[in-house]
């Protein structure tokens, strides 16, 4: 009997690929995996961590101290934390690359992102920062309008601004953050790793997370109680989470993204 069935529906491939030193290939679409492979991340991705874990600490101190300079200047500390995030992170990924490549972490790779694929990550940055602005354009506007509404009359006590807020606000900012996230999630990767255009990187990131919403929650349960359990002994395990999670996303892009 012939198992071809044109009927039938495509099947997602639940199995996630190994990660094994090679050459490798972005693939014109994301896989769709299991809800398992959320669990996979974390669970493989510990063995690019453990073997480096003196570098990986040094890393983590460097980005914290990074952020604290950067956050006690107003305004354009702000601006400046948006621009380089993605320059950063897309540094350490590289350097997670080089660890599953079978070579030693070096610091340095802290700042690989400045010079390889710069202008792409600033350009994720940036976008990122005209994405806090808008939103904050958006929440100030509605605020001004609800505010016009109740002295006008319109909204006869403060009540109703107060569940105008709840009820709308709170539910487009939800949906609108959540929608950002997926745009976001790999798009680092992309352009850091396979030098993947910026806006491209945001239709695969988007197209990855509508493919993979289940390993993507389990993903993130997971590593929010990592990082719960990580701040618990002063934060000090942070400086272990931290570079865990760093790992996960190469090893969630690669099983993703690679073949």
């Amino acid at each position: 009997m012939n198992d071809n069935n044109p009927y039938q529906p495509p099947q997602s491939d639940v199995t996630p690929p190994p990660i094994t030193v090679g050459n490798l290939t972005l693939l014109t679409e994301p896989r769709a995996l299991s809800a398992g492979a959320g669990f996979s991340w974390l669970s493989e991705s510990w063995a690019l961590v453990k073997g480096n874990l003196g570098v990986w600490v040094l890393i983590t101190l460097a980005l914290f101290a990074i952020q604290f300079v950067l956050g006690v200047v107003p305004v354009v500390g702000d601006i400046a934390s948006s621009l380089i995030g993605p320059v950063l992170t897309g540094g350490v990924l590289m350097g997670v690359r080089a660890i599953a490549a079978g070579e030693r972490l070096r610091f340095d790779y802290l700042f690989a992102g400045f010079k390889e694929n710069f202008m792409p990550l600033l350009g994720l940055g940036a976008l990122t920062l005209g994405i806090i602005i808008l939103f904050g354009i958006i929440i100030g506007g509605a605020f001004v309008g609800m505010n016009m509404d109740l002295l006008e009359g319109e909204m006869s006590n403060p009540e109703d601004l107060l569940s105008g807020v709840n009820t709308g606000l709170i539910a487009v900012g939800v949906i609108l953050l959540l929608l950002v996230m997926m745009l976001f999630w790999f798009s680092t990767q992309l352009v850091a790793l396979n030098n993947v255009p910026v806006f491209q990187s945001l239709s695969l990131s988007f197209k990855a997370c509508l493919r993979n919403p289940l390993a993507l929650i389990v993903y993130s349960l997971l590593a929010l109680l990592l990082l719960i359990l990580g701040a618990l002994p002063l934060f000090l395990g942070l400086l272990v989470v931290v570079p865990w999670l760093f790992a996960s996303m190469y090893v969630s892009y690669r099983q993703i993204f690679l073949k």
